[in-house]
């Protein structure tokens, strides 16, 4: 250690500074840590104010007619926006295999000794061919008619239905274990809270036998399964052809007009088998066509019209923004159409975003800047952040200082850095 004590003194005297008075280094030390401290404190605090600007919903609303090419329409004033209306017209011809053929029982029918009990306070007569019912839906009818005063419970002989609530054969289902609880249709719902039946034992004697005979019913049923084939064949062709139009030609985006009032369904050819009427029939063909048309309109063209109108109305210190744009943000409705559909009115809606310009070098960012350096400038961290988001501009703000343990900003404008995030 005194080896190194001689070394430093005789540096220290190679420099001068030993020669010097005791007050001149005093001076020295207290000129240096005010310099130190003026730049700790003064001139290296910084801050960076993050902003993200608000962003506000703008729309843009238009009628515009979507007139049939060719078609002369004198209800159109002419200086109303008109569009091309687009025709899709699709033929099916289908042929249908229909085995829901209406079955007769040839079998017999359960019975049961059905127990009515009669919980009210009234009396109540139940004639012959009263309905009652489980629920699985079978039902079955009293044989012999029921008279039951308050509190008293009646036996009756009971024998199933051909068929059950849903069309069904009921046969050998019949046969039903004992315990089970029967409603009374014909009663209002809170008197079948009291009056009901049960079978103290199995119910017997169910078999199960039918066969199928062909009845006008059935074709009327045929025809209207083969009519809603039709239709979901012809919307699903339509759909193909509109995502074969748009593959084709992407500058444009064809969309159809799905109302049902707006569509046409021609049924024609249908030949049914009515040769078959009465026969016993597991199953029979029936053919038939339909000649659909849907309408659609360019959506692509719709949005570039009323796009180009939203961007007029953008307010001074703001910006569209374009990718808010887009065919999900446009709603069309249809408010008026002739008979003929030769015209289609449509009322259109497009909403955007716009946002404030707050680009440090845009005029309007600029101006932004400057104001908010002004109003925080030497401000606490926390009171800069709540003056800052109450500005209008301002979706939300992010403050950091340095040096981290610093709580105020910077009291030089210059050192606050304002970023803006798009």
């Amino acid at each position: 250690p005194n080896i190194w004590q001689q070394k430093l003194r005789n540096n220290l005297q190679s420099m001068g500074l030993l020669s010097l008075p005791k007050l001149r280094v005093w001076i020295l030390i207290a000129v240096s840590a005010i310099l130190f401290f003026f730049v700790l404190f003064r001139l290296l605090p910084s801050s960076v104010v993050q902003i993200w600007p608000r962003e506000e919903t703008i729309s843009q609303t238009a009628n515009i007619f979507l007139v049939l090419s060719g078609a002369t329409i004198e209800e159109i004033p002419s200086r109303v926006r008109t569009m091309e209306l687009m025709p899709v017209e699709v033929r099916i011809d289908q042929t249908l295999t229909f085995d829901k053929i209406s079955k007769e029982f040839m079998g017999k029918s359960a019975q049961a000794a059905i127990t009515v009990v009669n919980h009210s306070e009234e009396e109540y007569a139940l004639r012959v061919g009263t309905r009652v019912m489980n629920q699985a839906g079978m039902v079955f009818r009293l044989q012999e008619p029921v008279v039951l005063g308050p509190g008293d419970s009646v036996t009756a002989r009971a024998i199933a239905d051909d068929l059950d609530l849903y069309g069904e054969i009921i046969g050998d289902r019949g046969n039903v274990p004992a315990g089970l609880r029967w409603d009374i249709p014909g009663l209002a719902a809170e008197e079948q809270q009291l009056v009901y039946a049960e079978n103290h034992s199995p119910a017997f004697g169910g078999e199960t036998a039918f066969r199928t005979v062909l009845h006008a019913e059935d074709l009327d049923i045929a025809r209207m399964r083969l009519e809603q084939d039709l239709l979901a064949t012809a919307k699903q062709l339509v759909d193909e052809r509109r995502e074969l139009y748009n593959s084709e030609h992407p500058e444009h985006n064809m969309e159809i007009l799905y109302y049902e009032e707006l569509t046409k369904s021609t049924f024609q050819n249908f030949k049914l088998p009515t040769e078959f009427l009465g026969q016993l029939v597991q199953s029979v063909p029936i053919d038939g066509e339909v000649i659909y048309t849907a309408y659609s309109y360019d959506s692509n063209h719709v949005l570039q019209l009323l796009s180009q109108e939203l961007r007029m109305h953008v307010e001074d210190g703001k910006r569209l923004l374009e990718d808010s744009l887009t065919l999900n943000r446009l709603v069309a409705h249809v408010i008026d159409y002739n008979d003929e559909l030769t015209w289609i009115k449509l009322t259109v809606d497009l909403s955007g975003t716009e946002q404030f310009i707050l680009d440090p070098l845009s005029p309007t960012g600029a101006k932004f800047g400057k104001k908010v350096r002004d109003i925080v400038t030497g401000k606490e961290k926390d009171v800069a952040k709540r003056i800052i988001q109450n500005l209008p501009e301002v979706e939300d703000v992010k403050v950091a200082i340095w040096p981290p343990w610093n709580s105020m900003l910077p009291t030089i404008p210059s050192h606050i850095s304002i970023e803006v995030h798009k």
